[in-house]
Order: C-alpha cells, then sequence, then structure tokens
C-alpha cells in the first residue's frame, strides 16, 4: 500500500540578491493513512516552507531543484491549477498560526464557513448548496470543534471572540471539505497555557474520531508530544532524526534533538542550569560542507565538515543523520 504523503530526496532553493538560498536539502518523510507526525525544529529550520510546499502555496519564485512530493501518488509540481482546486481545502487543509490574519474582519463567522463549504462542494462537482443547508452545516462544525451555542457564534465578527475560539473557527475551516491530510503549522503558538491544552486535547480528538492524517509543525516539543505519534527533527532544511515520537524524545539519537531537549524546564526533579545549542543556524545561501550543525557540534571530526551524513539507524523505525550517533 502507497503513503498518502511521500517526500522523496526534495530540494528547494529561493532566490535572493546574494543567491540561492537553499531551504529544504534532501527530506525524505512518508505518512500512511491515519498517522500523525510532528515536524520540530528551531524557527528558520525550513518546517513551514516544507508545510506550504506540500500544499502549493510555498514561497514565491521557490526552485525545485531536485526530488519530489507525491500526494496520493500524484507528483504535486504537475497539478494544474485545476486540479489544485480539487485538493487544497478539500483533500488537503491546513491550519495557520494567526486566526487574525487568516479570518476576513468584515465578515461574519457564518459567511465564512458558509462561503468555504460553497468552495468546495463546487470543487468536488456537486451543486452549490442552499443558505440553510450552509448554515447548518457550520452551525455542525463549530459544534464539532467544541465552540457552546455554535448559532449564536456563527452570527458573530471575528473580533468578537477570544484567542481560543478563533483558532477553533480556523480548525472548523479546516474540516469544512472533509480533508485526508491535515497539517497544523503551529496551531497553539499565539494561546497561552491553557488555552493552549484545550486546542492540543480537541486536536487529538479530532485524530481518533475522524480518522485524520495530520502533520503537525512546531517549535514546541510539548505540544509535538501531546499530539503525534512519529517526529522528524529539522535543521537548517534537513531531516536530523526522525523516529516514534517517545522514543526520539527518551533516547535523542543526533546531537541537535539532544541539544533542543536539554534546553526544556522540567517540572519534576533536582533544579538544574539549563544549556542551550551554542552558536547561531548558519546562512542556507552559504551554508557549511557536510553536516550543517557541524560548526555547533560538539562531537564533530573532519568527516562531519567533508561529508554529509545519510540517514541511519538501528531499526528502520528510529533513525538519524549522524557519523557519531550511538545506534547500540
Amino acid at each position: 500500500m502507497s503513503a498518502l504523503l511521500a517526500i522523496e530526496d526534495y530540494h528547494l532553493a529561493i532566490p535572493t540578491f546574494d543567491g540561492p538560498a537553499r531551504v529544504l536539502n534532501g527530506i525524505d518523510l512518508a505518512l500512511e493513512e491515519g498517522e500523525t507526525l510532528g515536524i520540530v525544529g528551531e524557527s528558520g529550520c525550513g518546517k513551514t516552507v516544507l508545510a506550504r510546499t506540500i500544499l502549493g502555496i510555498g514561497p514565491d519564485r521557490a526552485e525545485r531543484k531536485q526530488g519530489r512530493i507525491l500526494f496520493e501518488g500524484r507528483d504535486v509540481a504537475d497539478l494544474s491549477a485545476r486540479d489544485w482546486r480539487g485538493i487544497r481545502g478539500v483533500k488537503i487543509a491546513m491550519i495557520f498560526q494567526d486566526p487574525m490574519t487568516y479570518l476576513n474582519p468584515l465578515f461574519t463567522i457564518g459567511r465564512q464557513l458558509g462561503d468555504a463549504i460553497a468552495a468546495h462542494a463546487r470543487a468536488e462537482g456537486q451543486a452549490r448548496p442552499g443558505r440553510a443547508a450552509r448554515r447548518v452545516r457550520a452551525a455542525t462544525l463549530l459544534d464539532q470543534v467544541g465552540l457552546r451555542e455554535p448559532e449564536r457564534v456563527l452570527d458573530y465578527y471575528p473580533h468578537q471572540l477570544s484567542g481560543g475560539m478563533r483558532q477553533r473557527v480556523l480548525i472548523a475551516l479546516a474540516l469544512s471539505g472533509k480533508p485526508r491530510l491535515l497539517i497544523a503549522d503551529e496551531p497553539t503558538t499565539a494561546l497561552d497555557v491553557t488555552v493552549q491544552a484545550q486546542v492540543l486535547r480537541l486536536l487529538r480528538d479530532l485524530v481518533e474520531t475522524l480518522g485524520l492524517t495530520v502533520v503537525m509543525i512546531s517549535h514546541d516539543v510539548g505540544a509535538i508530544a501531546a499530539l503525534t505519534g512519529r517526529v522528524a527533527v529539522m535543521y537548517a532544511g534537513n531531516v536530523v532524526e526522525e523516529g516514534p515520537t517517545a522514543r526520539v524524545l527518551a533516547r535523542p539519537l543526533h546531537p541537535y534533538t539532544q541539544g533542543l531537549l536539554a534546553a526544556l524546564p522540567e517540572i519534576d526533579g533536582a533544579i538544574r542550569r539549563l544549556s542551550g545549542v551554542p552558536g547561531t543556524i548558519p546562512s542556507l545561501i552559504d551554508p557549511p560542507p557536510g553536516c550543517r550543525f557541524h560548526p555547533r557540534c560538539p562531537r564533530a571530526t573532519a568527516l562531519c565538515a567533508a561529508e554529509r551524513p545519510a540517514m541511519r539507524g538501528a531499526d528502520p523505525a528510529h533513525r538519524v543523520a549522524c557519523h557519531h550517533a550511538d545506534l547500540a
């Protein structure tokens, strides 16, 4: 059985005045139906560019250098605008990180949900639902994402809702097309801690009840741990480690993953000084040769500067791109 989403040796560059920025550097990932994959890394590592490229809304003038992204066995680079109308928002949907940016302040929630429902019906070749049918469907979606009194919320404008309520509306919009793949890009970033927990619980419940396949993008390791079954750690355009979330967090193999986890505070246990990853993310216009992490790595040797490490592992489920990882 082929994967729902397969990313094969994908390289992407973005032209700049100083030369091309090589933002994705040989990404290899696969996602089966019903799986949940987290992609975690520092700001600027390429995780959001990857997510938007999957949806066909990547950066302007970005150029694929090598590889391909397959959805349902089709290369997304070969899809026409007409093809995308039947996929974007219908089969692949995205939850964006800032609700106020993606909700129109001039229209009610009911109008925006109704327009999305009508657009999805048109994309699937169905007759446009009537106003009453769209309103019933919109109320059902709001109820599904846990908003109380959905009929009232339909008549509200975005500014009349709290941040958590707006995020739930974005989730409802994403679900309006009954997607097979849901991409959540930092869905809890702008929310306070208690609301973050509520949104994560909602997403987890939706995954279980609807059987959604999810890619979650975040720099928050805790959010990734709460929702996903597998995690890929990205650094400077590369996936440096990938495996079951619980295993990667319990026994990280890559020095970068170990550094990320060492920088997290612990609620239980002895008080300790947090350690960070020394140095800064390299320029993607002129990245270091070999392993892109080697200038910051405590284990780096001449081999690391000369040769890019391949993904390998003691078993296929947990892989790491490091010449010196302890795989025993």
